[in-house]
């Protein structure tokens, strides 16, 4: 995907379908684009969180190309590790510097088939648009993926929209991937009730000062399903011989809305133990147990790259990765001085964390600061960090955005192995902070037209 430099409808950024940028432009001289962008926002609110408005349309090989490549670069990073070192999860925990007691616990989920079956059911890879095409920077790995709680609602506020009967009046259909239908498919896989009446799903919060705005649309989801929703600590959930419980009522399925991180932090190992356990004795559902944090790990990459490994990548695997993962490595002893040397090219982050969270880069340093921090990273007993090379987004300008000029992350799901959609990211160029909502960027769902039938 290439990217345009100056605004108009002729220059804007190529991945864009010419029909709707045609479109928009002749909409946004109407008197009904203001009052279109007031209602479609209001719709879609959500504290805390920015939505784009208008909404862009990909074409549709630009959006095909999104989601093929999330789907087989997520299937390749998450399998990869399997190949080189099979069952033996100490060798996969060591290789990526997992305190030991983080690793004790992934290792027990790992070894359960049910849990570890759900470990790689909600995935979603950041891709970066550049110059030289779509780069990944990260597999997320997660029941609580950011994305899930965007797509579906800012789909549904753009089908509702004056946009879309403008559209549909030059016959152009709106079109999105229904992702509430198969996240609750793969949802539906990976649950059974346990006891009478309908599925009794508990959405677990870790933090009690987590006020996610984004439960209303999670709690309306599993309801269309038939199930029953009860939100909470996952403290407050009462775990007994004969099952969980919550307020007196039996729960089937134990949802996680929080973090590795955020496990670390407030979620006692005894808690998540014992979840566990009623997990394997069939007594309850436990969506996500921490079996997936040792997928979500950066450092996965690394592996990639790592000539001990490379044979095992074919010919065409091989050619993925070069396409489109920026070269990482791990921060150890022995790279130290590599990732001194090529300070000015790389960036550090924690293998762990998410959301572009302590993130820096090596040009913002001297030398000297920067091999103090990464050394005193090396010291840390809690944290491991990962070294990737920089990936400078491409500048593309984006119609009805003021200014038009932004930077663009693309983040296609993959439920259950399927593509479900692509959350898609939008901020102004800024030299050091990713493209994150926490950081400020614009939300959306990617879109496509296609031509009504006659």
């Amino acid at each position: 995907m290439s990217a345009g430099v100056q605004p108009g409808a002729a220059d804007v950024w190529s991945a864009l379908d010419r029909r709707a940028v045609t479109a928009w432009t002749d909409f946004e001289a109407t008197r009904e684009a203001e009052t279109d962008r007031e209602e479609f926002t209001e719709s879609i609110h959500r504290a805390g969180w920015s939505h784009a408005y208008p909404p862009q349309f990909l074409s549709p090989e630009a959006a095909e190309e999104v989601a093929t490549v999330g789907v087989r670069l997520s299937e390749l990073i998450s399998g990869f590790p399997n190949r080189v070192f099979g069952d033996d999860l100490g060798a996969w925990v060591a290789y990526l510097g997992v305190p030991a007691e983080d690793a004790a616990l992934m290792c027990e989920a790992l070894a359960s088939p049910r849990l570890a079956r759900v470990a790689k059911a909600f995935m979603r890879p950041d891709l970066v648009v550049t110059d030289e095409g779509l780069k990944l920077v990260e597999l997320n790995v997660a029941t609580s993926l950011g994305g899930l709680s965007t797509c579906a609602p800012y789909t549904k506020a753009t089908l509702v929209s004056a946009y879309a009967r403008f559209l549909a009046a030059r016959g152009l259909r709106v079109e999105a991937p229904d992702t509430s239908r198969l996240w609750l498919e793969v949802f539906g896989g990976l649950t059974e009730r346990h006891s009478d009446g309908p599925l009794h799903v508990f959405e677990a919060t870790a933090n009690p000062a987590d006020l996610d705005s984004g439960r209303r649309f999670f709690v309306d989801m599993v309801r269309s399903a038939g199930h029953e929703v009860s939100c909470g600590l996952v403290h407050d959930l009462e775990l007994t011989d004969s099952g969980v419980f919550f307020e007196g009522r039996r729960i089937d399925a134990v949802f996680t809305a929080y973090t590795w991180h955020e496990t670390r932090r407030h979620v006692p190992p005894t808690l998540t133990r014992r979840l566990m356990e009623l997990d394997t004795a069939r007594k309850v559902d436990f969506i996500g147990a921490p079996a997936a944090a040792l997928y979500d790990n950066k450092a996965n990459l690394a592996l990639l790259f790592d000539e001990a490994y490379r044979h095992l990548l074919d010919d065409e695997e091989r050619a993925l990765v070069e396409l489109h993962v920026p070269e990482t490595f791990r921060l150890r002893e022995e790279t130290l001085d590599r990732a001194v040397a090529a300070r000015e090219q790389i960036l550090c982050k924690p293998a762990s964390a998410y959301g572009g969270k302590d993130m820096t880069y090596g040009f913002t340093l001297d030398d000297t600061a920067w091999r103090a921090m990464l050394t005193g990273y090396l010291r840390e007993p809690g944290e491991r960090y990962v070294l990737q090379y920089r990936v400078p987004p491409a500048l593309v300008d984006l119609p009805g955005a003021n200014p038009p000029t932004r930077e663009v992350v693309l983040a296609p799901l993959v439920f259950g192995g399927r593509f479900a959609g692509t959350f898609l990211r939008q901020a102004l160029p800024r030299a050091e902070s990713a493209v994150n909502a926490s950081n400020g960027a614009e939300t959306a769902g990617v879109l496509t037209v296609s031509a009504e039938r006659a």
